[in-house]
């Protein structure tokens, strides 16, 4: 008798085992393809990063800058006046310009209606 016990009791073990690794494996592998998805995702929004800071540098660019300025209507001003923001101080003397103060600018000649 006691070879049966001990025969079941090595046998409910190893049935034990068995179940237990297979539940173990399965969660191992749903991780794993939960990591795959998570790390797809994080690559993707790190090109997606990439990108925007790209565009971000190319519309901070000085040629950039001018241009849209341009197309809101801006002009460069050769004598520029300041306000200082500590004080409400006006540094220098405040002119109107008419953006015909610096012709050789590149940015200073018109904007055609075909080059917008």
């Amino acid at each position: 008798m006691s070879n049966l016990a001990f025969t079941v009791a090595v046998s409910l073990v190893l049935a034990f085992g068995l179940v237990a690794a297979l539940v173990l494996n399965t969660t191992l592998q749903s991780q794993s393809a939960e990591l795959a998805t998570r790390k797809a995702a994080v690559e993707s929004l790190s090109h997606k990063e990439a990108a925007l800071s790209s565009s971000v540098d190319t519309r901070r660019s000085a040629t950039q800058l001018q241009a849209s300025a341009r197309q809101l209507g801006m002009v460069p001003d050769p004598r520029p006046a300041f306000i200082d923001l500590r004080t409400g101080k006006v540094i220098g003397t405040p002119h109107k310009v008419t953006g015909k103060e610096l012709p050789g600018l590149a940015g200073n000649a018109p904007v055609s209606a075909g080059h917008r």
